[in-house]
């Protein structure tokens, strides 16, 4: 896992300034509009302003510095004219869109204006533009500057036409086109109109479509771009050629006003320091040289040696995957090379004064020699300097963490601390990414000695680096091994005589009440952050809050099933309320947001199916009603047949209404799902597969997954499903060509086997996945199901390989149930309950450790974060619900969440087919 990195959010600023100027300009001008705030914008303009649905707009953007005087002067044009306008609300939210790393789409947009006519459109951006010439602000990348170097640019989008659910349900801006076709409204990087679209009502040119494809680019007049390595909101990095010396480079690209900050700097200074820092560092050996700092078009690009090799990142992982095992990089390995880290620091160490700031595996480079090297030393100065904080999670010492946003750095002990994060990580694999109290002083080495503690276990590399890791990063700097030390040690490691451990034999995790106390905690944090007054039931992540706010992956549903599986095992009257309390909104809710689509978790299916059995709950039979009604609206004339959006999720959530209600119309619907996804199947190349068809609006259309949310175990499981209700053959005899499917694309290595995301990437290893959603665990959830229904050892071998592919992954996963932990735990019960052998059980509870090693503390509670491993979010699919429901599983027994508990098969099926029947009775087996 690599954790994000943020960088310093700027000076501290009066969180009001920019509204109080605002405020200040409407009482000047007019006293009958209105201002408004949200998350991240201030709205000014009247209740019934005329928006269009769509049409050319305008961007004015800013820095932190000049943002309030673009604010002011851009106001008195705007409400002189009459046009609404919105702004980022805070100095903190400007700096934000002038990031290195934000979305390059959106980057600079500090405020947009929305006209009513092209007319009022060309007097605004004249008038916008003349009134801020004199200021600053970052080239629109997603637009076009209404004059060269302007601070007013525009593009054509939507005003106020209402977002649209799409087929994968989420909330999409569509523009209309003359012929009535819709389409989204991209927010590229780039000046990306629609092809029918008005010509602009300005006087400058629009560029050719498609004009800059194929052009040689020569920066300086000397260096021949080859390739571009990364593109970001800073500016690109690219593989160039100095015309000079035939010599290949890195050409690093700052834009003006990027990264800018109260004092008046910004990008461009930041990549000029870094060349003086490898003016310092270059002759020593251990970083780049730089050749060149160009300027070009108001760009700086800094263009120096290119280092061979791979940061020290990709190079572990790429050790990970090559091993295949789950206990890190060996020790052979991993002991030579940090006594080599260590030496960069001692050798960096040797300019006087010299702090590093950024020592990061991402800013380590290792050669095919096994050398190493610093790169990306724009963070390095010398103690003493005022400057901004900078600091990167997981690596940063908490005196740097905790320093002020601007103020002097700390002492080169900080990159004490960071060498032992290197060396945590370097032995693991793993970010040793302990958010929470890891911040706060005297509290971040115990979290990192318990992690170690329960890692070490089966990570010998760990076991062996582990008195270094635990003596540099001591909380106080004062307290910490100094490089010397590290130096004798690693030495001692490297030596004959030295002790090294032995074994990597994988030590067994013992039962530690770790996951109760999580699911405790977990349960109250849910209950406290339910808002039944708002539009979203609880807060999501950026993606999540796009989504149907009643859904399951991302929405009320899945909170609501969680709660509702809590209140029967659980005495609590809380519970019950909360259950209430989220039925209640799901319902009214989902009669405002009205949807048809049929998919289980972003779809109305899984909705039902939380409802239903909230009604059960609460002995509710009016709830019940309308839940079976919903069910009955969902659309069946569908073209994805997946499990997460279409069809095969919609009949998984029939076939469990059937058996809760008797209702024969549910059978009805649930056989014409399994029916459509029989038919949607395709045969070639000696497979089966169930692609979402090319002409489908998906962002899913024409890909052939694997696995279980979108793919063939998905599609085998809910066919399983079926032919176990029904007894029907063909449905039986279509779930075994998807277990022989997925038996052919295995990827087998020992006792652990692997599967690709698709068709499309089957023959890259880099894309072998071990989750649910597209990978291991997904596919050992049906073959383990498929084994008990035939009676293939073949299925159940490689569900025991899938079973030790997430075992062994475990410490290098998320938490989520979609593609974390969670979900890889789930079908490790399944794998206990479904075989019978405790081991499997046992590993689902090492889960719940890793989960607990890796906590977060959030107003005293001990919470499991998101996918993000930064932030705690209630989302089922990727944030806490889900990991709820493994939790409430773990501890208290019952069947798996979102997949239909049919009786036994004995009891289930269709009496009139079973004489053909090749399912393989067991005793009260559970498909």
């Amino acid at each position: 896992m690599h954790p994000p990195r943020p960088e310093s959010s700027g000076e501290p600023t009066d969180s009001h300034l920019l509204a109080d100027l605002a405020q200040a300009a409407l009482e000047r001008h007019v006293s009958d509009w209105d201002s408004s705030r949200d998350g991240f914008w201030c709205r000014i303009g009247p209740a019934k302003y005329p928006y269009a649905d769509q049409g050319w707009k305008l961007h004015v953007s800013a820095t932190p510095l000049s943002a309030p005087f673009v604010l002011v002067r851009s106001a008195e044009v705007l409400l002189r004219r009459g046009c609404a306008f919105k702004f980022a609300r805070d100095l903190d939210k400007v700096t934000a869109l002038v990031e290195r790393n934000y979305a390059r789409g959106g980057g600079g947009k500090f405020l947009t204006a929305y006209p009513v006519s092209e007319e009022m459109c060309r007097h605004l951006a004249r008038e916008l533009h003349e009134a801020t010439q004199d200021l600053h602000g970052p080239r629109i990348l997603s637009d076009l500057p209404f004059r060269p170097g302007s601070l007013v640019h525009f593009r054509y989008g939507v005003f106020a036409a209402k977002p649209v659910l799409s087929n994968d349900g989420c909330f999409e801006s569509l523009l209309k086109a003359p012929d009535g076709t819709l389409c989204k409204d991209e927010r590229n990087a780039w000046f990306s109109p629609p092809a029918w679209a008005v010509p602009a009502p300005f006087e400058a040119p629009l560029p050719e479509r498609g004009s800059a494809t194929g052009k040689t680019v020569l920066v300086g007049d000397r260096f021949r771009v080859v390739k571009a390595i990364k593109h970001a909101n800073r500016g690109g990095v690219f593989r160039a050629v100095d015309t000079r010396t035939s010599a290949d480079v890195i050409l690093k690209q700052a834009r003006p006003h990027v990264d800018a900050r109260l004092d008046g700097t910004d990008a461009r200074d930041n990549l000029r320091h870094e060349a003086r820092i490898l003016e310092l560092l270059a002759p020593l050996g251990i970083a780049p040289k730089a050749v060149a700092v160009v300027e070009e078009q108001g760009n700086v690009f800094l263009a120096q040696d290119l280092v061979p090799g791979t940061t020290l990142r990709e190079w572990a992982q790429e050790h990970l995957r090559t091993t295949g095992a789950g206990a890190g990089i060996s020790v052979s390995e991993a002991v030579p090379l940090a006594a080599k880290v260590a030496d960069l620091l001692v050798v960096a160490h040797g300019i006087p004064n010299l702090v590093l700031r950024d020592f990061t595996p991402q800013n380590i480079m290792v050669s095919p020699e096994g050398q190493v090297s610093l790169v990306d030393l724009e963070a390095a100065v010398t103690e003493g300097t005022v400057t901004h904080r900078i600091q990167a999670l997981a690596y940063s010492a908490p005196e740097q963490s905790q320093a002020p946003r601007f103020g002097l750095v700390p002492s080169r002990r900080a990159d004490l601390h960071s060498l032992g994060m290197v060396l945590f990580y370097l032995a693991t694999g793993r970010d040793p990414l302990l958010v929470g109290p890891v911040a706060n002083s005297h509290a971040g080495q115990e979290r990192l000695a318990a992690l170690v503690a329960v890692m070490q276990g089966s990570q010998p590399s760990l076991r062996a680096l582990a008195p270094a890791i635990l003596g540099l990063t001591a909380d106080k700097p004062e307290d910490r091994w100094s490089l010397e030390q590290v130096r004798r040690f690693l030495a001692g490691l490297s030596s004959p005589t030295g002790t090294r451990p032995a074994s990597s034999v994988q030590e067994p995790m013992k039962p530690t009440g770790h996951a109760k106390a999580l699911l405790a905690d977990g349960l109250e944090h849910v209950m406290s952050i339910i808002r039944p007054d708002e539009g979203r039931l609880h807060g999501s992540s950026a993606f999540g809050s796009t989504t149907d706010p009643c859904n399951v992956q991302h929405g009320s549903a899945g909170v609501l099933g969680v709660l509702v599986r809590a209140a029967r095992v659980i005495q609590d009257p809380a519970l019950i309320s909360a259950v209430h309390q989220v039925a209640d909104w799901t319902l009214r809710r989902a009669a405002e947001v009205r949807s048809t689509l049929p998919g289980l978790h972003f779809g109305r299916s899984g909705t039902a199916w939380a409802l239903h059995d909230a009604a059960q709950l609460l002995g509710n039979d009016a709830l019940a009603q309308r839940a079976v009604q919903m069910a009955e609206a969902v659309t069946l004339d569908w073209a994805n047949p997946d499990v997460c959006h279409g069809l095969a999720g919609a009949g998984m959530a029939h076939w469990q209404l059937w058996k809760t209600t008797g209702r024969s119309g549910m059978r009805t619907r649930a056989l014409l799902c399994a029916d459509s996804v029989l038919t949607a199947a395709r045969h070639r190349e000696g497979r089966v597969v169930w692609p979402v068809p090319a002409a489908f609006r998906s962002d899913l259309a024409g890909l052939v997954h694997f696995g279980f949310a979108h793919g063939v175990a998905g599609a085998g499981a809910f066919l399983l499903t079926s032919a176990q209700a029904t007894g029907r053959q063909e449905y039986f005899d279509a779930a075994l060509e998807a277990g022989r499917t997925l038996r052919g694309v295995a990827d087998i290595k020992g006792n652990a086997a692997c599967w690709p995301t698709g068709e499309a990437t089957r023959r890259a290893r880099s894309d072998r996945m071990q989750h649910w959603c597209s990978g291991a665990s997904g596919v050992g959830t049906f073959l383990v199901r498929l084994w008990r229904a035939s009676g293939d050892p073949e299925f159940l071998d490689l569900a025991k390989r899938a079973a030790e592919t997430v075992h062994q992954a475990r410490w290098y996963s998320g938490n989520a149930v979609c593609h974390g932990l969670a979900g890889d735990g789930e079908f490790l019960l399944d794998m206990a309950e479904l075989t019978g052998d405790p081991c499997y059980r046992d590993r689902a509870e090492q889960m719940a450790e890793v989960m607990y090693a890796f906590r977060v503390q959030r107003g005293g509670l001990g919470l499991v974060t998101d996918e993000s491993a930064l932030v705690v979010t209630a989302d089922y699919g990727t944030g806490l619900s889900g990991v709820l429901g493994f939790l409430l599983r773990l501890e208290h027994g019952g069947s798996r969440m979102w997949m239909p508990d049919l009786p036994a098969e004995e009891d289930s099926l269709d009496r009139t087919t079973t004489s053909k029947s090749g399912l393989n009775r067991r005793p009260g087996g559970r498909l």
